[in-house]
This record gives structure tokens, sequence and C-alpha cells, in this order.
């Protein structure tokens, strides 16, 4: 696994173990570890109306499932859906990303040695994909870019099938005055740099205030020299481009007339590269571009990070809310100005303090809003995503039911006073008691009325 994802994206082992791979583990460890609660019949309550009644819900599996990895971190975006869809109890076919192929390649390995009865592993490119989203699957599971998932949702509606897509954005970074600035530069820029910026969560622009703005720029700048040098194409920890498109866009971004202060990196590509030069995107900083600009109003997807100055964290929340809802969104500031910030916006997930390590908890769910994707995996939130939560009532025969045709007035009546009562807590909780039993009482009456 880690010499596919050395091949594919210039990736060094530690940093391919530590994020691209470990995760995975915890994952599926977690599906098997807590699989009997998570697919346990789990009882809910049932309205006094409906007594005598008992109300279950009961996990059951969708079906077969498709899951469509990308290319990025090939192995947990593939791997961990298809846990979870495992878990729930479904039958599975995986489609990994054509653009990692070595890591698609022991991907194939790897689901060839499970059940061929309910998993197959299908290699190939769009056709093959286009193909695939166009069968009538139970649940499509898809990570990757908006483009494809607008086609994917075409292609499912005919067959009615739900989709999850676990997109992407421009996750924004909030930092305001009153907060350590020197480790939260550090945070930011070791995440926003892991895997050359190629992260759906990566931070991908930092709203900072123009008190601190200057120290913010002086902090940045030295953590990223301190991590890769002057000469990060020397580096054997910074990765590349996933391919050549990829690295035209991005320089396409900084050679256009963005009318900010490129304060580190550039358009440049440094002669004598010693990592497949051509897909090579220096560690970039850029200070105030336009806000029209392209490294503004595209995803970035790369190691290229724009610094924004604001006059202050209201500025920002509507700078935020003007933009597509995004999957992560990051604030460093005190606390109280947090939680304002928090209740002011809204994203797919939020950190105070850091960025990206929520993804690594299997126990927080996991998913976009709007543009940035729909629906929720990770840990029981995957099982449940992946499984049919069926509702089932037991209702015993031996009570004559209330319920018939034509609807008894004076019961009519009864059940609308007490479900539009708004009474407190205890008269409630006690109310529901006195129905209960007063229904039961009726029914036994009406039972032996009918012997009579």
């Amino acid at each position: 696994m880690c010499k596919a994802i050395n091949a594919d994206l210039c990736v060094d082992e530690a940093q391919a173990t530590l994020f691209h791979i470990s995760s995975i583990f915890g994952e599926v460890d977690g599906c098997i570890d807590n699989l009997a609660q998570w697919s346990a019949p789990y009882n809910v309550s049932t309205p006094a109306a409906l007594q005598p009644a008992t109300s279950w819900v009961r996990p059951q599996p969708k079906g077969v499932v498709l899951v469509i990895g990308a290319w990025n971190y090939p192995f947990s975006v593939t791997i961990g859906p298809a846990a979870a869809a495992l878990a729930a109890g479904n039958c599975l076919v995986v489609k990994p990303s054509e653009l990692a192929p070595e890591s698609a390649n022991v991907m194939q390995r790897i689901f060839d040695r499970l059940d061929g009865r309910a998993v197959r592993c299908v290699q190939g490119g769009a056709e093959i994909a286009s193909t695939l989203v166009a069968q009538p699957f139970d649940h499509i599971v898809y990570t990757g870019g908006s483009r494809v998932a607008k086609l994917i949702l075409a292609a499912a509606a005919p067959n009615m099938t739900p989709v999850t897509l676990e997109l992407g954005g421009k996750s924004p970074v909030i930092m305001c005055d009153g907060v350590n600035l020197k480790e939260a530069c550090k945070r930011i820029a070791a995440h926003k740099f892991t895997n050359t910026g190629q992260t759906c969560i990566a931070p991908d622009y930092v709203l900072v205030e123009r008190g601190v703005r200057d120290k913010v720029v002086e902090l940045l700048t030295e953590e990223v020299r301190t991590m890769f040098g002057d000469k990060a194409h020397t580096a054997d920890h910074y990765g590349r481009l996933v391919n050549q498109q990829s690295a035209d866009r991005l320089f396409e971004a900084l050679r256009e007339d963005h009318g900010g202060k490129v304060l580190l990196g550039g358009a440049s590509t440094p002669e004598g590269s010693v990592k497949e030069g051509h897909r090579y995107v220096p560690p970039t900083l850029v200070l105030d571009p336009r806000p029209e600009s392209l490294l503004l109003e595209n995803e970035i997807f790369g190691p290229i990070l724009p610094i924004v100055t604001i006059d202050s964290y209201q500025e920002a929340i509507a700078y935020v809310n003007s933009k597509p809802k995004p999957l992560a969104l990051y604030i460093f500031a005190p606390s109280s100005i947090a939680e304002r910030i928090l209740e002011k916006t809204s994203s797919g997930g939020a950190i105070v303090g850091d960025a990206m390590v929520h993804k690594g908890n299997p126990d927080l769910p996991f998913g976009g809003i709007g543009n940035s994707g729909m629906g929720r995996m990770h840990g029981i939130h995957g099982f449940r995503e992946l499984s049919n939560e069926r509702a089932v009532m037991y209702r015993p025969l031996w009570a004559p039911s209330l319920l018939s045709l034509p609807v008894n007035a004076t019961l009519a009546n009864a059940v609308y006073a007490y479900s539009t009562a708004r009474p407190g807590k205890f008269l409630r909780k006690n109310l529901l008691k006195f129905l209960g039993v007063l229904v039961l009482l009726i029914q036994l009456w009406a039972r032996h009325k009918r012997k009579a």
C-alpha cells in the first residue's frame, strides 16, 4: 500500500502510513467491535393512543452498494465506505479511482480475497463508471468533485437510487487575535500541505484579522520553510500533483492577474527537480488576491494558501456565508468568538483550534452540506447511512382496537386534546400513564360487551 501511494502521489512512507493507511484499520476494527450493538433492534416509545403495543427499529441491509473511490486518499476513501457497507450486511461493488492505478491494483488484490458472491472490484475509467451508476443499485457512495457528482445523481435518478456524496469545496480558516498564533500557524501549515494540499478538507484560504495579519504572514512563511526548506522540490517528504492537468490548473491560477502578493513559492518550476518535476507545484502563500480571482473562486486542491485580510470576525462570517457551504470550517479564536462563529455559519464539520483532525474520530459523522456533499459516513453513522432502518410495531390481538370506521368522535377529540396540550413535564408524564390505563380499561370494557 505504501509503495502504491508513493508511485501514484510521490508520498513518502511515513506520511502514507500516518495519513493514508492507519485510519483504515481503525474504521474496520470499529465496525467489527461494534457490529453486534449497531445491528441489534432497539426499542422506541409508542403513543398512548396506540397501546397496547411495542415499537422497534430493526436495521437491515439495503441490498447491493456501489462505492466509487477517489485518487487523493485512494485506500481510505474507498475501503472505509466499503467496510461500512459490509458491516451493514450489504453486497458490494467497488470501483477504485483510475487516477491512482497502483493503489487500484493493490485494492483489486485485497477485494479479490473476499467472497466473490458478495464483493466485486471493478477497474476502469469514466466509461465503466457511467455504466455502473446507471445500474439499479440500492445505494451509491461517491467521493470526488461536484461536477461528476451531479452526473451520478442524474444517472441514479431513474432508478431512485439513494446517493451519498463526499465532495469538497473551499474550507475556510478564520483567525482572530487572542490565541496562540505560532501554534495555530504550525497546525494550519501542516494540514494545508499534507498530501501536497490534495485533501478535500484541507484549509483552502485563511481569513485573518488585520491586527494580527502581519504576524500570521510571518509565522506561516516561517513554518512552511521549516517544513520543506527553500527548495521543496528536493525534500523527500514533499509530494507531487496527481497529473499534469492538476498542475497546469494551479499554475493558471497563479499566473493570472490575481492582484495578490506572492509571499512564498509561485508559478515557476525549478530546474533539476528530482521527482517528476512536470507535476511539481511549490508550496505557495498569496496575500490578498482579488475576490473574483481563480484562487478565491475555485477550490484550490493543491499547495497554495491564499491569505485574506478582514477587519473583524463579523466580516469573516459574512464572507463565509456569501459562499457555498463548505465541507469544513476551521476557527482559531477565543472561545466566546468561536461560539458566535459556529452559531452564525454552516458547514459539514468544524474544528476550533485545529484543522482536518476531526476526520480521524470515527465517532463523529463525516460529510458535507449543500455543494460539499450529502449523507454521513464513519462509524455508526456510516452503518446507518447504508442500512434500512426498518420500523416494526407489535400490537397484540387480545385487546380490541379503538381505531375503526366510522371514527368515534369522543375518542378523536380526546386524542386531539392530548396531542395539542402543552402541560408541564410532570403533568404530561403522568397524564400519559393515566391515558394508557384509561385506554386499556375501555378496551377491556369493549371486549366484555362483545362477549355479552
